[in-house]
């Protein structure tokens, strides 16, 4: 059973665990057609969100009614079945027991029933499942069970740790070829009846840093699999270790319990999310900044991962207006500023949150976590430049692409992925790309300037870090669109095109944070 030969723009290490796993390429230079087709939305408006009722809608923006896709449709391209999104889905735990290893205990794996489907209360924070119920302002309710532990006989934990990241494959192979999930169970947990079971999380029971180990981390990635619609396999699987629950808070004052972050981490690389870090070793610089489940293992998802999976549809603006913000934390609200938007996550555009250290931001505001930075313990807007462009491109045999091109939609392109990376070297986008060093996936600008395009490009700003206490633009300032963040100079996207307004903040009252938006 081997992986895939194709690059996916997903890869990483956490600090205390996270890796998708992907095949290295060569890149040359894309062109690009400009997005112009639209979405189907609600007439124009602002709001007035004193409550969690739909907000009244007025002149110089519209609430989108629905935005196209998700992470899950492009994935599909590349044979990564991703687990949906929304409404109640199921996965399955597999605690495995190598040779020589751990020996789970009835404890063990009542602990990791808990840290996957308990309740916020049965930890140190949250469970997996609490996790997402907040995260996705309900959308999303993930159940399962952990099933029965699969004995690995014929691997100890040295010659396991040999195939390096060969060994989740390995695994996954030998749960196909066993009966601790009888078929007839198996399609309980295909519910989009692909042939694929939905996610598969495989847990060792012995510590992730056993020295020089180079199979015990935590990534998630897909086997190639052929589906079987009459006893469904594994596809899309997460690799990680029962230690990852021991990790914890850093003083003796924080919380103490079971801890689920880099479980919920991992969960949203099954669910088809990205790193959005940069790994590049020379460049090692977090453009959409360290405070991110997706990034550091903390606090929420940010609004674009919000966006990607399909739980918000945001206010899009038309024309100088003003948008009154909830909490991102506890309310799906968002303002996306691109003229001719394309209606899909897969465009290039401006996305605002507003931050508070409420719901899955609160106790990492309050605590520090695995030697992590907290989140920010302080409101305001958090804006970021998404390019999620979709590029089709062209291999070769050994599994280099050799052309590329931006595309607007996937639907008649099988080999189709999104081309910026938030890492340099694993971007879809060519050599020639100008000035490729600076395009990025997902990149937070900053109030406090230090995030910038330049930053981490060179040796001497690698150590550069983002200052917390001057991160959120807050009451008073106002962002334009700089060269400082934009590679194509002052108020130009990318793509070319004019982001064409400045955001002015205004005051907190209610709850709510008043957004002043002027067309340019």
């Amino acid at each position: 059973m081997n992986k895939k030969s194709i690059f996916l723009p997903v890869i990483a290490i956490l600090l205390t665990g996270c890796n998708i796993l992907s095949t290295n390429t060569s890149h040359s230079n894309p062109s690009h057609n400009d997005n112009n087709s639209t979405s189907n939305v609600e007439n124009s408006g602002g709001h007035n969100n004193t409550d969690n009722s739909t907000p009244n809608l007025e002149g110089g923006y519209y609430k989108a009614n629905q935005v196209k896709y998700t992470m899950r449709d492009v994935n599909e391209k590349v044979g990564w079945n991703t687990l949906n999104s929304t409404e109640n889905q199921k996965i399955l735990v597999v605690p495995v027991q190598l040779s020589g290893g751990t020996t789970w205990s009835s404890k063990m794996l009542t602990n990791l029933e808990k840290v996957f489907f308990g309740k916020s209360s049965d930890t140190s924070w949250r469970s997996v499942s609490s996790f997402f119920d907040e995260s996705s302002y309900g959308k999303l309710h993930i159940t399962g069970e952990v099933t029965e532990v699969l004995k690995v006989t014929n691997y100890t934990v040295t010659s396991l740790n040999k195939l390096g990241e060969e060994a989740s494959d390995v695994i996954a192979n030998l749960f196909d070829k066993s009966n601790i999930i009888p078929t007839s169970k198996r399609k309980e947990y295909d519910q989009d009846n692909d042939g694929f079971l939905d996610a598969t999380i495989f847990v060792y029971s012995n510590n992730y840093s056993t020295s020089g180990s180079s199979a015990y981390w935590a990534w998630c990635y897909y086997t190639e699999n052929d589906n079987n619609y009459n006893a469904p396999v594994v596809n899309n699987y997460m690799w990680a270790s029962y230690s990852f629950m021991e990790d914890g808070y850093d003083t003796s004052y924080a919380p103490t319990g079971l801890d689920a972050h880099t479980y919920i981490h991992e969960t949203g690389h099954l669910l088809g999310l990205d790193d959005y870090y940069c790994y590049d070793e020379t460049r090692p610089w977090d453009c959409a900044g360290d405070r991110d489940m997706q990034s550091y293992n903390i606090g929420d998802h940010n609004i674009y991962s919000k966006l990607a999976l399909g739980w918000i549809n945001p206010y899009v603006v038309t024309d100088s207006c003003e948008i009154n913000l909830r909490s991102s934390a506890l309310y799906d609200d968002a303002i996306l500023i691109k003229d001719n938007w394309n209606g899909s996550v897969f465009d290039e555009y401006l996305l605002i949150e507003f931050y508070t250290p409420e719901g899955n931001n609160s106790q990492d505001s309050r605590y520090a976590y695995s030697s992590r930075n907290k989140m920010y313990d302080y409101s305001g807007l958090r804006i970021y430049h998404v390019d999620a462009r979709l590029v089709k491109y062209e291999m070769d045999r050994r599994g280099y692409i050799t052309s590329a091109e931006y595309v607007n939609d996937f639907v008649n392109n099988a080999n189709c992925f999104v081309g910026a990376s938030n890492s340099i070297d694993y971007q879809y986008l060519m050599s020639k790309q100008n000035p490729r060093d600076y395009i990025r996936y997902l990149h937070l600008i900053d109030k406090g300037g230090k995030n910038t395009l330049t930053a981490g490009t060179s040796s001497s700003k690698n150590s550069i870090k983002i200052d917390a206490s001057s991160t959120l633009w807050e009451t008073g300032d106002t962002f334009t669109a700089t060269s400082q963040y934009f590679a194509n100079g002052n108020n130009k996207f990318n793509d070319g095109s004019k982001v064409g307004y400045s955001v002015t903040v205004g005051k907190i009252v209610n709850g709510t944070i008043n957004v002043k938006i002027n067309k340019i």
